[in-house]
Parts: structure tokens; C-alpha cells; sequence
């Protein structure tokens, strides 16, 4: 049986005591490697463990932030705009500034010590030679540090607020029947009727389970996803639709960018690929990050700079093929086609922070039957959760409305 994956596949159609225990221990445990084999995203994403409840949560909190957005006018600083994920509020900023913190404005390098806070606004003063100026308008301060001594006590004690987060399953499930006449039938194109029958079946279980990994959407009630046992509908969340969801919690049109229709540039990665370290804090230096898109969409990323290459005389090959990404920030990405990727899409992704898995005690499960006939009938289901997302906003970005042609 090792010799080709689909051989124990045969299985699925006989009723005996040997079967039966090889489907135990072959079946249930070979699915993933077989359903993984020709979905390059999907063999990349860990199987985690089973789980026996309709919604599977987990607890994640907004990091602390380095930089606050704020508008400078005279020696007083008015903080706006978003902090963990929320509209900036009184207790938001105490969790970030206080009597000693250092700002220090990044387009002139501009740097402001605040002297107190009051609710929204600080009253500040210019810090290590620099001489305060207004602020036309808001604009993004990074927190640089704080002025602290040996007799200094500690005043507003900071915490981080924690939200859950969560996704559902999805029943993947089919049918499958073979008259004994047919089965025991010999074909010159089809030698083996059992073998060319479950291949076909496997390969649209293989696409199914690839296509709910990468594009599921939970049911939405048209106010928000439903997940769980409320609803018989799928509530399973796939890569592509977790930027979704982040960016509806706090929009950031930088890494979650509308080509509407427009060809990618490279610029258009580079961005994306800066914007997601500056803003979301993605930390490049861990995990496994790719480019992920479909191969109609990896056409475009294999004629950047093609004006700068050149084919040697003695080269017999026509064409370009890209690999791996180069982005200006110093860190290379590979790049991962899958045709089951939506169209439309490119993801700069880390991998190592997603994850599906299968309902307890449901990885494959064949059902037999009965029929009055000389045919046989079974129903083939498994079920499976996810995707299980850590922290998404700092590990996952999206380029997407890219043409499809």
C-alpha cells in the first residue's frame, strides 16, 4: 500500500474484519497526507488537535503599542484615533502615556517629554536639544521611553485587556456507490472501476477541504458571524477571510489594500510588506512567512523589473520564473501559487500562526447503506474546525480586487 497513496482508498468498499481494522488504522490516520498532496498552502498549515465543541475560542490581547497618534499645539499634545483596537479613550492612554514618557515625532525627529496627563491631552515639553513646532494636524508619534530613577515610585500600574476570538467547523461529507455488476467489470480505458471511482471522490474531498481552509466564510446573520450549533449553515473561517474580520474591528487601508481592478506592481508588495512591520508590528525575524496568491496573480510578480534581466546566448529556456520576493525592507518572502487561492488575492502571510484540525472522533467516518439492490451505498464524512487564526492582525496582510484575467 505505501506504493501509491490511493491504493487503500479500495477500502472504502469492502465489509470485512481485515478492512475494517485497516480502515482504523490506515483510512482514518493517511487522510491529511493524501487531501495535503496537491494543495501547496494547505501542506503547509499544522493540523492541530481534535476538539470535541462546535466553537473552538481562544484568548488573544492588542500588544502595546509604539506609536500614538497625536496633534502638538504650543506645549499641548491631544492624543485621537485608535489604541488596542478601540477609539482612543481615557484609560487607553494611561496604559500607554504618562508623567515621563518621551514622544518623538519621526518626520523631523522632533522629541517631547510630557510633563502631565489630563484624560485626551498632555501637556509636554521639547526634550534632548529639540525645539517644539505645531502640528498641522494629527500625525503618528512613536513612544521612544521614559525618564525613570532609583527613587522614582511607580504610579498607574499598566495591564493589557484580553478578547476572545473564535471559529467554527464544517462537515465535509459525500456519497459513494458502486453496482456489483460495475464493480466486477473490466474496462478498456478503466481497468480497475473501484480505483477510478475513489480517486475521482478523493480529489473532490482533497478540493473541498482545500477550498474551506483557504476561502470558508462563517454564516453571517447580517449583523455578525454566527458560529457553533445556532446555525446548521458552515461556520468555519478560512485564511482569506480573517483580514475581514480584523479590519471591521479597525480599518488599516495599508494592509488590507483595494487594487479595484488595477494590476499589481511591486511597489504595491513593498507597501504592504512595510506596512505590516510599521503598523501591525508583524515580526518577519519568526514563523514561516510567504507570499500566498493563485498563479494567475503570480504572472504579474514574474515580470517585475523583467526591463532589468537579461537572457544569456548559450540559455535554452524562455522566460522568467520568480520564487522568492525581495522587498525593500530588507526581508525576503517566498512565493507559494495554489490555484485553489482565490483570484483575485494576494496574502503576505505566517503560516506558523494558523492552523485547522478535525472534530473529535470525526476524522473520516464511512457509513454503510442499506440498500434492496445489488449495489453498494456508503456516505463518507469528516469534519473539521477552523481556521484557527493567533494573533491575525500582526500576521497576515492583504492585496486584494486584482484582476482575474
Amino acid at each position: 500500500m505505501a506504493g501509491d497513496v490511493f491504493d487503500f482508498m479500495k477500502l472504502w468498499t469492502q465489509d470485512d474484519q481485515e478492512s475494517e481494522r485497516l480502515i482504523q488504522k490506515i483510512l482514518l490516520n493517511g487522510l491529511d497526507k493524501v487531501v495535503q498532496a496537491q494543495s501547496d498552502v494547505l501542506s503547509k498549515i499544522k493540523v492541530g488537535s481534535p476538539v470535541a465543541v462546535p466553537v473552538v475560542r481562544w484568548l488573544e490581547e492588542w500588544g502595546y503599542p509604539s506609536r500614538i497618534t497625536a496633534r502638538l499645539t504650543g506645549t499641548d499634545m491631544t492624543f485621537s484615533g485608535h489604541l488596542f483596537g478601540k477609539a482612543i479613550n481615557t484609560e487607553s492612554v494611561r496604559k500607554v502615556v504618562r508623567a515621563g514618557t518621551i514622544l518623538e515625532r519621526p518626520t523631523d525627529g522632533v522629541q517631547a517629554k510630557v510633563t502631565s496627563v489630563d484624560g485626551l491631552t498632555a501637556v509636554v515639553q521639547g526634550y534632548g536639544n529639540t525645539v517644539l513646532s505645531d502640528d498641522a494636524a494629527p500625525v503618528s508619534w512613536d513612544i521612544i521611553s521614559e525618564v525613570w530613577s532609583d527613587y522614582r515610585d511607580a504610579a498607574d500600574p499598566r495591564s493589557l485587556d484580553r478578547i476572545f476570538r473564535e471559529v467554527g467547523t464544517q462537515i465535509h461529507a459525500e456519497t459513494f456507490e458502486i453496482p456489483k455488476t460495475r464493480k466486477n467489470t473490466k474496462y478498456e480505458i478503466v481497468r480497475d472501476e473501484v480505483r477510478h471511482q475513489t480517486e475521482a471522490l478523493l480529489e473532490k474531498l482533497r478540493r473541498q477541504l482545500a477550498y474551506a481552509v483557504l476561502r470558508s466564510r462563517p454564516y453571517h446573520d447580517g449583523s455578525s458571524f454566527v458560529y457553533g450549533t445556532r446555525t446548521e449553515e458552515p461556520t468555519m473561517c478560512g485564511i482569506c477571510t480573517w483580514p475581514t474580520i480584523t479590519q471591521a474591528e479597525l480599518p488599516n487601508p495599508d494592509v488590507f489594500v483595494n487594487k479595484a481592478g488595477d494590476p499589481l506592481t511591486k511597489t504595491d508588495v513593498d507597501a504592504l510588506a512595510r506596512s505590516l512591520w510599521l503598523d501591525e508590528n508583524a515580526d518577519y525575524g519568526t514563523g514561516d512567512w510567504w507570499i500566498v496568491c493563485h498563479p494567475l496573480t503570480h504572472q504579474y510578480i514574474q515580470d517585475f523589473d523583467i526591463s532589468h534581466r537579461r537572457i544569456e546566448r548559450s540559455d535554452t529556456g524562455i522566460g522568467f520564473h520568480v520564487e522568492t520576493f525581495e522587498a525593500k525592507i530588507g526581508k525576503s518572502f517566498p512565493i507559494l501559487a495554489d490555484r485553489y487561492m482565490r483570484p483575485d488575492v494576494l496574502m503576505l502571510v505566517n503560516l506558523d500562526k494558523f492552523s485547522y484540525g478535525y472534530f473529535a472522533k470525526d476524522r473520516l467516518e464511512r457509513k454503510q447503506i442499506p440498500t434492496q439492490g445489488r449495489y453498494q451505498r456508503w456516505l463518507i464524512s469528516f469534519q473539521t474546525y477552523g481556521v484557527v487564526a493567533r494573533n491575525p492582525r500582526a500576521n497576515i496582510g492583504m492585496i486584494y480586487g486584482l484582476p482575474t484575467y
